[in-house]
C-alpha cells in the first residue's frame, strides 16, 4: 500500500514535467539554488559556464534522502576536466523508487575567452520509466554563459532546454522543463559571498532567491538561502581539506519536509 501510494504522489508530481531531472549539489543548494553567477562543479545542472573556474579535473557524488518517504532518494556523478580555456564535463542523475525512475545524462563544453568572460553548451539524455506503464526518452541542450565584471561581481545567465524538446512518446504525460535563470554574486569580502538569482519556469511562476556564504576559516564554510516561490528554506556547510571536499545541505519544503543531501569531491 505505501508502495502504490508513493508511486501515485511521484506520478502526480512529475505530470507536467521531469521536475526531478536536475541536481545542483549541496553547495548550490545551501545557497537558495542560487547558482545562475556561481561557479561550481554542480553548475553542469544549472549554468554549466560555471565549471570554468576549476584548476584541475574534479570528481564528484551526491546523495539526496526524502525523508517523506522511506525509499525515495536520488543519486548523481559528475566530473570535470580542464584543458587551457576550455572545459569538459559529464553528469549522471537517477531519481526515484523501484516502480518509477528518472535518469538524466549530459555533456558539457565551456570555454573561457579572456579573463572575465565564459560560455557553455551542454547536451542532454532524458529517461522515464514507470513500472507496467514503460519508458519514454528525449534530448535537450543548456546553454550559458558567465561575466567577472571585476573582482567582486559576477553577472550570469543561463536557459535550459530553449528549444522546447519533449520526450518521444505519449505512453507518459510529461514534459522536458524549460527554464531561464538570470543571477549575480557579490563577493564581500574574501570571507563573504552574497549570491542572488531571478527563474522562471515556463510553467510556472517566476521565482526569486538570495544565498549567503561565510568561510570561517580555510577548512569550514556555512551556507544559507531561502527562495519565493515556492517559499522555501536552506541550511548548509562545506569542508574543504586539501584535494577533498565534502558538502551537506538541507532543503525544507512546505509540502515534502526536509531533504539532506551531501556530496564528496575530489581534485585531482
Amino acid at each position: 500500500m505505501n508502495k502504490l501510494f508513493n508511486l501515485s504522489l511521484l506520478l502526480l508530481l512529475s505530470s507536467d514535467c521531469a521536475f526531478s531531472q536536475d541536481n545542483l549539489g549541496p553547495r548550490l543548494s545551501a545557497l537558495g539554488m542560487n547558482g545562475a553567477a556561481v561557479k561550481d562543479l554542480w553548475t553542469l545542472e544549472g549554468n554549466p559556464s560555471g565549471i570554468t573556474d576549476i584548476k584541475s579535473s574534479m570528481l564528484a557524488v551526491n546523495y539526496s534522502k526524502f525523508l517523506f518517504d522511506s525509499e525515495l532518494s536520488k543519486q548523481a556523478v559528475a566530473f570535470v576536466i580542464p584543458f587551457q580555456n576550455n572545459y569538459v564535463g559529464a553528469s549522471l542523475l537517477r531519481y526515484g523508487i523501484s516502480e518509477y525512475n528518472e535518469i538524466k545524462a549530459g555533456i558539457a563544453l565551456a570555454k573561457r575567452f579572456g579573463e572575465r568572460l565564459s560560455i557553455a553548451l551542454k547536451g542532454n539524455y532524458h529517461q522515464i520509466k514507470i513500472s507496467n506503464y514503460g519508458a519514454t526518452t528525449g534530448f535537450s541542450i543548456d546553454v550559458g554563459a558567465m561575466y567577472d565584471y571585476n573582482d567582486v561581481f559576477t553577472f550570469g545567465a543561463s536557459i535550459n532546454n530553449p528549444a522546447k524538446q519533449k520526450f518521444n512518446t505519449k505512453t507518459i504525460e510529461a514534459n522536458i522543463p524549460t527554464i531561464a535563470q538570470v543571477g549575480a554574486t557579490y563577493k564581500a569580502s574574501s570571507k563573504i559571498l552574497i549570491a542572488t538569482s531571478i527563474s522562471k519556469d515556463l510553467d510556472k511562476a517566476v521565482n526569486v532567491g538570495l544565498g549567503l556564504e561565510y568561510k570561517i576559516v580555510e577548512l569550514i564554510t556555512l551556507r544559507g538561502g531561502l527562495t519565493a516561490k515556492p517559499f522555501k528554506q536552506y541550511v548548509g556547510f562545506g569542508l574543504n581539506y586539501k584535494k577533498f571536499i565534502m558538502d551537506i545541505a538541507v532543503e525544507s519544503d512546505p509540502y515534502l519536509g526536509y531533504t539532506p543531501q551531501i556530496a564528496l569531491a575530489y581534485a585531482f
